[in-house]
Formats: C-alpha cells, structure tokens, sequence
C-alpha cells in the first residue's frame, strides 16, 4: 500500500515532468499521470460559485445503510465538495441566515484546490445499543485497485449529535478531511478515474467508490 500525503506526490509529479524519468516505483507510476497544476480558486471564480446558489451545483452524498449493524445504525455518511461546491455552499448557508456572502468574504482555505470530505459517524437507531455506533477516526482515499492511498492535507474531528431514548442526545465524532486535486489526479491516474473514500471508526470500515456519475456531478 502506497501511503503518501498530496503535496510528496506533487513533488514527485513534477520531478518526473521535468526530468523524463521512467521509474518502476508505485510512487512515480502514479506520479508519471499527473494532470497540470490545480490552483485556487480567483475571484472570479468564486463570484460565479456564490452566483451559483440558488441553482447550482450541490455536493455529493453517499449513505452507507448500517454497515455491520444493519438494522441497528444509521451507517457512515460522506458529503463531497470540490471548490466551487465549496463556496457555494457558504453562500447557501449565508442566504439562509439573511445575509450575502462577499467575494472578500471566501478566504484562502475556502478557495484551496482541494477536495473536501465531510464523514459523518455511524449512530446507533433509537433504542439500540451504544455498541452499535461507531465514531469516525480516520479519512482516506484509494485508488480504484485500492493498492495507492492518499493521505489528508488537513483533518479535523466535530461532534453530531444523535438520539437516544427518553429523548436524550449523544454525541459521536465526524470528520472533515481535505485532499489536493492535483494529487489526486495522480492517484486515480487521470481526471476520469474513479476512486474510493475509505472511512475508518471505531466500530467498523467503510469505502465508498467514486464513480464516474459521481464525477460528473462534481465536475471533477
């Protein structure tokens, strides 16, 4: 298994680009199919992604339907968003508060070129045992062999919310993780690869495939 964070095996995309280097390693394979350079969003950009609110794209969700605790569990869930997603999902969230979202107002991590994952903990049913649950503790991608992984950029954990009985709320951690597009580019070795996200919690595993319906709708 090839374990390497976005920016090495940008690194090493570049270095094949410029040298002409035919190496046998996994790490160059992947490196070798590198698409041009992905940058962050311009303001232009953006301004069409916050125009884009009320008609616009809207990320990708994928449920999973109990995993193990089929009958017990919500399952994981995962929400997608490339960076015109990205923003205009602030915007959204902006309109619904009565305010407007300003291209001064998306800053730098909102504009990065990355893909942004949102993993959702698998919640036990109301009435079900705690042990039915399972809190999410790491975030990855895999090539569509799930021999190549790619490791996050940035990860941070949240709390959700559930209920249980007599009304009463628990909660168990999610995860946001974010991946380089130009990294991941190389994994999936081109823009038209699919690809796995692979959610890892306390309880149990779950990979979710990317297909190529799913890439069209995050025009990736």
């Amino acid at each position: 298994m090839v374990r390497l964070p976005g920016s090495v095996l940008v690194a090493l995309s570049l270095l094949v680009a410029t040298l002409g280097w035919q190496a046998k390693s996994p790490a160059a394979v992947l490196a070798v199919s590198m698409t041009p350079a992905v940058g962050p969003l311009d303001d232009e950009a953006v301004a069409r992604a916050i125009g884009d609110l009320r008609a616009g794209p809207v990320p990708l969700e994928l449920r999973d339907r109990g995993g193990l605790f089929s009958g017990a569990g919500g399952g994981y869930r995962i929400t997608l968003y490339t960076p015109h997603i990205w923003v205009t999902h602030l915007a959204r969230q902006a309109a619904r508060v009565g305010t407007r979202l300003s291209v001064a107002d998306v800053g730098v991590t909102d504009r990065a070129p990355v893909l942004r994952v949102v993993a959702s903990p698998s919640a036990p049913t109301v009435g079900a045992s705690r042990a039915h649950s399972s809190a999410v503790l790491r975030v990855t991608v895999l090539d569509d062999r799930r021999r190549g992984e790619l490791i996050p950029e940035d990860s941070q954990s949240f709390a959700a919310s559930h209920r249980v009985l007599l009304g009463n709320v628990r909660a168990l951690n999610g995860m946001e993780a974010t991946f380089h597009l130009g990294a991941l580019d190389v994994l999936r070795r081109g823009p038209a690869g699919e690809f796995f996200v692979r959610v890892e919690g306390t309880g149990y595993s779950k990979d979710f495939k990317i297909k190529r319906k799913h890439l069209s709708q995050l025009s990736m």
